[in-house]
């Protein structure tokens, strides 16, 4: 559909699901064209149709009149003899456990698209092209939940049968099983030769009618857009071969025109007898795709010191040390200096905090390590790579000898200096999280075999304070689950706010290092109290610092002893402490913490 569309004149940077409310002759007339050629099943044209990608165009409001017009459209073609599908496609969000949207909210979007489709009298559903399987079941029961028509579930694969998340044609089997699904099949991604041996091997899968929707081969990008190279021809030489290995129904995906349906409708008019096949009962086994295998987990003793303190149950501490812009380097590394002198042993690196440009953090890390008898624990924020740049960022960490990390979400841009800078979000710190675990586990994102194992301590996020506990407790426990090692709070002013918290997340025995923020002036305190985000000063410490008047002194050593009481009551519950260096000012960091260790 959005191809023949572009080919018509209009441009990608709009919504072409809009096109079925605004310029509805040309959308039938490509419905109409795919029909004329020998299509007797037509989608709707609501692939893109999500709130999420409406609202890119500002078109959100209009999300129910242009599905049920794109709707009113493909039965107005489809008449008697031909069967509408209306189409849903990937919500343009990461669904929980790897994103921030919840199972409960990714249904209710696509309830929001189901309504309007079942209202026009579409004659069934088709799912197309997702790749995370939290996502697809949740469109799976939206649409199971409002309809009883048939739905038809089509899963997009890479080149190594797998989706961008390592879901595999297997667990894809079981999925149609569980919720009896009417038509399996595969769409996009590949072309038509992939295509054919994914049929190949999801066929004695399932007893489920199987539908082939391949690209019209591989796109190639020329002249600033993408040309699908696969003349017609080609692709209806593929149908055959897809009949005969196993599918009911064969059509297309992207790059797809209606000549090359004409040519597919042809060639399967030769095959047409062929609607069974036989199978051995033994074939699943033979043919069955590979599934690799994660390596062992280096134990947590070997991969840092870190690591082997926390698995051996001793108490960690650690100092916060705000990496330099790059007139301030000199002071940074006689701030470390002053750290190993003092017998601290290791020392976190903030990546960005509060949306401000700094020495990026894993190189930081990699020199303090180098030149300082300091572990590093860098953290890795979502907010300025996509994944393939977390990635790259994460390998050439560990090539540089770095194995700590504490991964986390970030502070939106708009928080710093730079408010203009676009933030990326390709996943956040739970969907990171799990990435960094296959790494460790040997594993690509795509679950592929990388035969080059990480061996990162990888820690988590906790803020005892946020204002939904509930949302927050559950993020905490997808964070575990995904294969964090530790975890490390905001700072922490209110023990009671804490304990509060951990009851909440129940059983869940992971070492957490407690934050903690000597204060030196009432400035200070409100700052963190009212600018900093997910931080709570309790008003008796504001009003404790404001007993310091305007003495300088008074207000840092009211400040360290509100740090030292809040750690004394804590070290019997936690792990360790992380204190921060206020302003950067390491010994009073190491001040407080020779008072307890």
């Amino acid at each position: 559909m959005a191809t023949s569309l572009y080919e018509r004149g209009f441009f990608i940077n709009r919504s072409f699901e809009e096109l079925s409310h605004v310029e509805p002759r040309a959308v039938q007339e490509v419905i109409r064209n795919f029909k004329k050629s020998g299509a007797n099943i037509l989608h709707t044209n609501t692939f893109n149709a999500t709130r999420t990608k409406l609202t890119e165009h500002g078109l959100q409001d209009n999300l129910a009149i242009i599905v049920e017009k794109s709707a009113s459209l493909a039965l107005e073609v489809a008449g008697d003899d031909a069967f509408v599908l209306g189409l849903l496609g990937p919500l343009g969000v990461l669904v929980e456990p790897l994103g921030p949207t919840s199972l409960q909210e990714a249904e209710d979007m696509y309830a929001e698209i189901v309504c309007p489709l079942e209202k026009a009298g579409v004659h069934g559903y088709a799912i197309n092209a997702l790749h995370d399987f939290n996502e697809l079941e949740c469109a799976i029961r939206t649409v199971k939940r409002m309809s009883e028509k048939p739905l038809f579930v089509n899963i997009g694969l890479h080149e190594n049968l797998k989706t961008s998340y390592g879901h595999t044609l297997p667990q894809f089997a079981e999925l149609a099983k569980k919720y009896k699904i009417d038509v399996i099949g595969v769409c996009g991604e590949v072309g038509p030769s992939t295509m054919l041996t994914a049929i190949e091997q999801l066929r004695p899968l399932t007893d489920r009618p199987i539908m082939a929707l391949p690209n019209a081969g591989l796109p190639r990008y020329v002249n600033d857009q993408y040309i699908y190279l696969c003349n017609p021809d080609y692709i209806g030489k593929f149908a055959k071969r897809y009949i005969q290995a196993g599918a009911l129904i064969v059509g297309g995906h992207s790059g797809v025109y209606d000549s090359h349906i004409r040519a597919i409708a042809n060639s399967i008019k030769m095959v047409q007898h062929q609607t069974e096949i036989a199978f051995k009962q033994d074939l699943p086994s033979l043919i069955q795709p590979i599934v690799d295998k994660p390596t062992n987990v280096k134990p947590l003793t070997e991969r840092s010191k870190l690591g082997a303190a926390l698995y051996n149950g001793e108490k960690v501490a650690t100092v916060e040390l705000v990496p330099p812009s790059l007139a301030d380097f000199a002071k940074f590394e006689s701030r470390c200096r002053e750290l190993e002198e003092g017998g601290i042993k290791f020392v976190n690196i903030p990546d960005g905090a509060r949306a401000m440009a700094r020495v990026n953090s894993l190189q930081l890390a990699a020199h303090v390590q180098r030149n300082f008898k300091l572990e590093a624990i860098p953290h890795l924020t979502c907010r300025d790579r996509n994944l393939i740049g977390l990635q790259s960022d994460i390998l050439g960490a560990h090539i540089a000898g770095v194995r700590n990390i504490l991964l986390i979400t970030g502070d939106p841009p708009k928080l710093g200096n730079n408010p203009g800078a676009t933030a990326v979000y390709d996943v956040d710190s739970i969907g990171l999280t799990h990435i960094v675990s296959r790494m460790n586990h040997g594993l690509d994102i795509g679950g592929s075999a990388t035969n080059y194992p990480t061996a990162f301590v990888i820690g988590a996020a906790m803020n005892p304070t946020a204002r939904n506990i509930e949302l927050e407790s559950r993020r905490f426990k997808y964070k575990v689950e995904a294969g964090c090692d530790y975890a490390i709070t905001q700072p922490i002013y209110n023990l009671e706010t804490y304990k509060r918290y951990i009851e909440e997340i129940g059983d869940i025995k992971i070492p957490v290092i407690m934050g903690i923020w000597p204060l030196v002036s009432l400035r200070n305190a409100e700052f963190l109290k009212y600018e900093v985000p997910g931080v709570d000063v309790p008003d008796w410490v504001v009003e404790e610092m404001k007993k310091a008047g305007d003495s300088k002194d008074e207000a840092l050593k009211r400040g360290v002893d509100i740090a030292i009481r809040t750690m004394e009551q804590a070290k019997n519950i936690v792990s360790g402490f992380q204190v921060s260096a206020p302003f950067n000012r390491a010994d009073v960091a190491i001040k407080v913490i020779k008072s307890i260790f």
